[in-house]
């Protein structure tokens, strides 16, 4: 069975993490196959939006694969297939699994199925529009048993949230459900399990259909221009802004709208 599952509907892509036996922990398998995702999602043009989800109705996502993973880190053991020797090889490939070494430009929806935990609340940082089925449980554990959520959440969380929220999550390492992330702001929606893949998808569909290379770089500027002087932020803006202005997709636009017709936006 595949540790990841991708699929392309259309400009949408969804990738499935899918050891449901397994809580969808991130073992060597995972950390490859989710690795080459991202990449093709980056590289592939006709891919608009990704969804981000999980097998299974218990859990989206309960950290690493620590008994799998750290021992092959820390050398206690051998790989023993081409996967973990590709884990091996590459020793930014966590960074670029959470979207860290490379951010993302093009919009990534969450649909949290279940249970968020250590690296999976920490992968669903990097993520934009966050849904989460009503059983959802959130949380970084990770000081419990000695050690720090350092996949993203030190420096997004405080980001993302308010200051207060944030720290009550990193600092009691206790989980916090569905309606109460909703309230901090970690999460979107909150919406019954059964419905989860049905509104995750009509989203996806909605960002679909907006023009790609507005959508990149609203994305683009929001993340470079958070830390950034207001000075600088503001030039971010108005160079990317322009860059937009200069497409084929701005002229369909306005077009499509004078004629009573949907845009057919070609992302160029």
């Amino acid at each position: 069975m595949t540790a990841v599952l991708f699929e392309q509907q259309d400009h949408i892509a969804w990738i499935t993490l899918n050891r449901p036996e397994a809580k969808n922990t991130l073992n060597a398998e995972v950390f490859v196959l989710l690795n080459e995702a991202w990449e093709e999602v980056r590289s592939n043009d006709d891919i608009r939006v990704v969804v981000l989800t999980a097998a299974g109705e218990e859990d989206f996502c309960c950290g690493g694969d620590l008994g799998s993973v750290i021992p092959l880190w820390t050398g206690a053991r051998q790989p023993q297939n081409e996967i973990e020797e590709k884990l091996l090889a590459d020793p930014m490939i966590v960074d670029r699994v959470m979207l860290k070494d490379r951010p993302l430009h093009k919009p990534v929806i969450a649909a949290v199925n279940g249970r968020a935990l250590g690296g999976g609340c920490e992968i669903l940082q990097a993520t934009d529009i966050r849904i989460a089925a009503d059983s959802a449980i959130f949380g970084l554990p990770e000081p419990k048993s000695g050690i720090v959520p350092g996949a993203g959440s030190l420096v997004r969380l405080a980001r993302q949230l308010p200051y207060a929220h944030a720290m009550k999550l990193l600092l009691t390492a206790e989980p916090v459900d569905a309606l109460t992330a909703r309230q901090m702001g970690l999460i979107s929606e909150v919406v019954p399990a059964a419905a989860l893949r049905e509104r995750a998808s009509e989203l996806a569909q909605i960002v679909a259909s907006n023009a790609p290379l507005a959508m990149q770089a609203i994305k683009r500027t929001v993340l470079e221009s958070h830390t950034l002087p207001w000075e600088d932020a503001f030039r971010l803006e108005m160079e990317q802004t322009g860059a937009v202005m200069m497409t084929q997709d701005a002229r369909e636009g306005p077009r499509a709208f004078k004629e009573k017709r949907k845009p057919n936006f070609q992302g160029k």
